[in-house]
C-alpha cells in the first residue's frame, strides 16, 4: 500500500516531468516570427472553376485565428504579416457505387471524395519574404450524393452535400494551418 505523502510526491513529479519534456498543446507558440501580433488574411486567389472557394478558405482561416491563438486579424494596411494563397485544385473522385444496380448499364455513384489543394504562405509585410509556407497543402472529405440515388435522384441534394464537404475541408485545413503556423511546423 502506498502512503499518502508518496502520492503527493508522485503527482508533483508527474507534473514537473510534463513541463520539462517540452510537451505543449497544439496551436500554442509564437509562430515562426517571435513578436508577431497582427496578421491579415485577404481572399485567396482561385485557379479553379469552383466559385468562391478562395473567399471560403480565407474566411475559415480568419475565423480560426480570431478564435484562438496569439494573433490578431487586421486589415492588410495594419498587418505585420499577410497570409496569401492560391487555391490550386479542387476535384471529385467517385469512391462508392451502388451494389448490383445499374441504370442503362452504368454504375450509379453513391459517394464521392472531394480534394482541395492550396498553396498557402505567410509573408512578412515589410520584407515580402515568406516566413511560413506550404505550397501543396491538401486535404479531402468523403460525402454521400443521396440517401437512395436510384429511387430518388436529386441533383440539389448532391450539390448541397458537395458544398457541405467543401466547407468542412476549408474549416479543417484552416485549423491545421493555424496550428502548424503557431507551432512553427
Amino acid at each position: 500500500m502506498i502512503r499518502k505523502p508518496y502520492i503527493g510526491i508522485l503527482a508533483i513529479c508527474f507534473v514537473v516531468s510534463l513541463a520539462s519534456c517540452g510537451y505543449h498543446f497544439t496551436g500554442e507558440g509564437s509562430g515562426p516570427k517571435p513578436g508577431l501580433k497582427y496578421i491579415a488574411v485577404p481572399v485567396f486567389e482561385n485557379n479553379t472553376s469552383e466559385p468562391n472557394v478562395g473567399a471560403l478558405f480565407a474566411g475559415a482561416l480568419r475565423r480560426e485565428f480570431n478564435q484562438k491563438g496569439n494573433f490578431r486579424v487586421v486589415d492588410v494596411a495594419d498587418a505585420e504579416a499577410v497570409f496569401k494563397g492560391t487555391i490550386k485544385n479542387v476535384w471529385i473522385v467517385p469512391i462508392a457505387h451502388s451494389a448490383n444496380q445499374t441504370i442503362a448499364s452504368n454504375r450509379v455513384t453513391i459517394e464521392n471524395r472531394l480534394y482541395l489543394v492550396v498553396d498557402v504562405r505567410c509573408e512578412d509585410k515589410s520584407t515580402g519574404k515568406a516566413i511560413w509556407r506550404d505550397p501543396n497543402f491538401a486535404y479531402y472529405k468523403s460525402y454521400r450524393l443521396n440517401d437512395d440515388p436510384l429511387l430518388n435522384p436529386n441533383a440539389l441534394n448532391a450539390f448541397e452535400s458537395r458544398g457541405t464537404a467543401l466547407e468542412y475541408v476549408t474549416r479543417e485545413m484552416a485549423v491545421m494551418v493555424h496550428d502548424r503556423f503557431s507551432s512553427n511546423f
